[in-house]
């Protein structure tokens, strides 16, 4: 599938479709494959479909720069997922924040939470300033705010819909929800929170900076994503015992976990 292809460009929502396209591929590939990263491609599936379903029912005050923002955005995720699964003598290297993200899915440890938020680091720490800086550079940044703010509203309050998929998932998540009200939901939004205010930051950064500075400044911030990925796979003792016991009731095959973030009730 060409990304780049600009046919219908001039339809909102059609780049967003080819978006969608090649996120469903990645889901239907980690389906065959029964592997974890089908997770957060499914689930990030059903956020762009939100997105084309808003910008059809034209809900959003500038569609056109939303959509190409969410696609931008994207795009960096699909590319990621491409490079590291990439064969051949030479192959290109995702950032080394996508890179802690997709070798977890390779391992049996960690949770499907963990997962998520494994994607959601790389994503929005790192994906959504540069693709923001990207949209609009210079001093045009300012004005991307609101469009910037509303990708980040539709992706916490898809969070609401994560929790009950989560629920399917493990007896535990169930249970850990009615106890404390949903704290598997407060610490995706925490998360969230916490990386839309880095990402703008980038962004902001990004939008003016040369060249050289720009690239030094990626560097480093993925640099640290991937500290925070890592601290994310490895919290410690006390979280890793914890995370251990909720592991073993995710009695589900990544295969059919995949389906349920694809096809959520």
């Amino acid at each position: 599938m060409n990304l780049d292809d600009d046919t219908g460009a001039d339809d909102p929502g059609a780049q967003l479709e080819r978006v969608a396209e090649a996120m469903e591929a990645i889901v239907d590939d980690s389906l065959r494959h029964d592997s974890p990263a089908g997770y957060f491609a499914a689930m990030y599936l059903g956020v762009t479909r939100v997105v084309r379903a808003g910008i059809d029912a034209g809900i959003f005050a500038t569609p056109r720069r939303l959509e190409l923002l969410t696609s931008v955005f994207a795009r960096r995720y699909i590319d990621a997922w491409h490079r590291y699964n990439a064969t051949g003598a030479d192959p290109a290297t995702p950032p080394a924040s996508w890179t802690v993200a997709f070798d977890a899915a390779r391992t049996w440890r960690p949770t499907v939470l963990q997962h998520l938020l494994l994607g959601m680091n790389a994503h929005i720490n790192l994906d959504l300033g540069i693709a923001s800086a990207e949209v609009a550079p210079g001093a045009s940044i300012d004005d991307l705010r609101p469009d910037f703010d509303e990708i980040n509203n539709v992706l916490a309050g898809h969070v609401q819909g994560i929790q009950r998929q989560l629920n399917r998932i493990s007896p535990l998540y169930r249970f850990v929800d009615d106890v404390s009200g949903s704290i598997d939901r407060s610490v995706i939004n925490f998360s969230i929170a916490r990386a839309r205010a880095e990402a703008w930051k980038l962004a902001r950064f990004l939008a003016t900076a040369e060249t050289d500075a720009a690239a030094q400044r990626v560097e480093a911030h993925d640099r640290i994503v991937a500290a925070i990925g890592q601290a994310i796979v490895h919290p410690g003792a006390v979280s890793s015992t914890g995370l251990l016991a909720l592991r073993v009731t995710e009695r589900r095959s990544p295969r059919v976990i995949t389906e349920i973030f694809a096809r959520p009730q």
